[in-house]
């Protein structure tokens, strides 16, 4: 008689994200995530193999860093016209 074990992920599954999902979200090609983790400016979670996996915070931050650049860029570009 065969049964269902059903196994949970680790309690810190949601505090971590492929280079992939990064890529994805931050809108940017996978190398430019991998070149954007050696720079320090993501955090790395863990690595499996050739898989690399990033904290989710970090990602997460850095986005907020891009949009407060751009935001701050438009304000200044508007204020000279």
């Amino acid at each position: 008689m065969a049964t269902s074990v059903k196994i949970s992920p680790p309690p810190d599954a949601d505090d971590f994200m492929s280079t992939a999902e990064a890529a994805k979200l931050l809108f940017v090609s996978r190398p430019h995530v991998v070149k954007l983790l050696e720079q320090g400016k993501l955090k790395l979670h863990h690595t499996t193999r050739n898989n690399r996996f990033l904290t989710t915070a970090s990602v997460l931050a850095y986005q907020a860093h891009l949009d407060a650049a751009a935001k701050a860029y438009q304000a200044s570009t508007t204020d000279e016209e």
